[in-house]
C-alpha cells in the first residue's frame, strides 16, 4: 500500500473507530507546508462546534503498517491519538484573538531561512535580519494550564491587519517576549555530549579551541537566541574576539571564537555535511557561516551563496557515488 493510499484507507475508515458524536464530521487529509516548505499530510475531524481542530500526522502510523501492524490496530491508535489531542486543546489557555491587548504577551519570534521558506512564510509577519539568509517569523503561543506544553501558530498578515498595528511594531514586541519566555543558555559542547551540568550558561567568554552550543532553555528553536538584543555583543565583549556562528539547527547553534587558524569556508563544509547527515529536512537552518564583531557590533553572513552552491554541487556528486557503491556492494553480497 502506498501512503496516499493509507492515508486515503485511513480517512475512509476512522469514523468507525471514533465516538459516536464524530458520526457527521467533516473528515479531511490536508497537506501541511512547514519549516522550509516540507509537505506533511495530516487527519483532520472537526465538527462544527469544535474550538480546536487537532492535525494528527500519519507518517508514523504508515511506517508501522510498513512494519507489519494490522490495519485495525493502527485505526484504533489513531482513534486514541485524537482523543489525545482533543483533550490537550481544552487545556490551552482561552484569549480573544481578535483582541491584539489580549494576544500582545504570547508573541514570539523563531529563527528560519527566508530563501527556503517561500510557502510556508507567504502570508507570516517577518523581519529578514540585514546581511544574511535569515528572518524572524511572529508566533503566537498557546500555553496549558497547570501544566507544561505548547501550541503556536504564525501571525498572518490579515491577522495584522485586525490587530491595527505594524509589522515592525509585532516584531519589537514578539522579540522583547521571546528572550523572556525563552531564555538563552550557553553550554559548553563537552556538556552537551556528555550530560553533564555546569555553571557554564553563566558566562559569556567563549575559550580559543572551544565548541559552544547556543540555545534556549526549552531548547526548542534556540537559534532564535542569536537575534535577542545585546546578547552576541556580550559574549564578543566577553571573548575579547570575533566569533563564528554555524547554524546546525533550528534548535541551535554553535559558537567558537575565531582563533585566525579556520576559515568560513572550511567550516562551511562541515556545517553541510551535518545538514546532510544528521538533520531533519524541516529542522535545517542554512548551509551558510555566520560572524559577529563586537567591535563593529555587526552580525555578517560569511560565505556566499554562490559558493555554497558549489560545494552543495560537489556533495551532492560525493553522495551520488556513495549511493551507486553500496548498490555495488548490495548486489555483490547478494551474488
Amino acid at each position: 500500500m502506498t501512503y496516499k493510499e493509507f492515508t486515503e484507507q485511513v480517512k475512509e475508515q476512522i469514523s468507525a473507530y471514533l465516538p459516536k458524536k464524530y458520526a457527521k464530521a467533516d473528515i479531511a487529509i490536508q497537506e501541511i507546508i512547514k519549516n522550509n516548505d516540507q509537505k506533511f499530510y495530516a487527519l483532520c475531524i472537526k465538527q462544527p462546534e469544535d474550538r480546536v481542530v487537532p492535525s494528527l500526522y500519519l507518517e508514523n502510523f504508515y511506517e508501522m503498517h510498513q512494519n507489519g501492524r494490522e490495519m485495525e490496530s493502527i485505526l484504533h491508535a489513531v482513534a486514541q491519538r485524537h482523543s489525545e489531542s482533543v483533550m490537550e486543546g481544552m487545556k490551552l489557555i482561552p484569549f480573544r484573538m481578535e483582541d491584539y491587548d489580549s494576544v500582545k504577551d504570547r508573541l514570539y519570534i523563531t529563527a528560519l531561512n527566508k530563501n527556503h521558506n517561500q510557502k510556508y512564510l507567504e502570508d507570516a509577519v517577518c523581519m529578514d535580519i540585514p546581511e544574511t539568509d535569515i528572518t524572524a517569523a511572529v508566533r503566537v503561543l498557546c500555553e496549558k494550564e497547570q501544566e507544561g506544553g505548547m501550541a503556536s501558530f504564525q501571525v498572518s498578515e490579515s491577522l495584522r491587519e485586525l490587530w491595527g498595528v505594524s509589522g515592525k511594531h509585532l516584531y519589537e514586541q514578539a522579540l522583547k517576549n521571546t528572550e523572556r519566555l525563552f531564555p538563552a543558555e550557553i553550554l559548553n559542547m563537552e556538556e552537551v555530549i556528555f550530560h553533564c551540568g555546569s555553571q557554564a550558561e553563566q558566562q559569556k567568554e567563549l575559550l580559543p579551541y572551544e565548541l559552544y552550543v547556543l540555545t534556549n532553555q526549552a531548547q526548542v528553536n534556540g537559534a532564535t537566541a542569536m537575534l535577542y538584543p545585546n546578547l552576541l555583543q556580550e559574549i564578543g565583549e566577553a571573548t575579547q574576539s570575533r566569533f563564528f556562528i554555524l547554524p546546525s539547527s533550528i534548535h541551535e547553534l554553535i559558537l567558537m571564537k575565531d582563533n585566525g587558524e579556520m576559515n568560513a569556508e572550511e567550516l562551511q563544509r562541515m556545517v553541510m555535511e551535518i545538514n546532510r547527515r544528521e538533520v531533519a529536512p524541516e529542522e535545517v537552518l542554512s548551509d551558510e557561516v555566520y560572524s559577529y564583531d563586537y567591535r563593529e557590533k555587526k552580525l555578517t553572513m560569511e560565505t556566499k551563496p554562490s559558493q555554497t552552491k558549489e560545494f552543495m554541487q560537489q556533495m551532492e556528486g560525493t553522495y551520488g557515488c556513495e549511493d551507486l557503491m553500496r548498490e555495488a556492494d548490495h548486489g555483490e553480497m547478494e551474488r
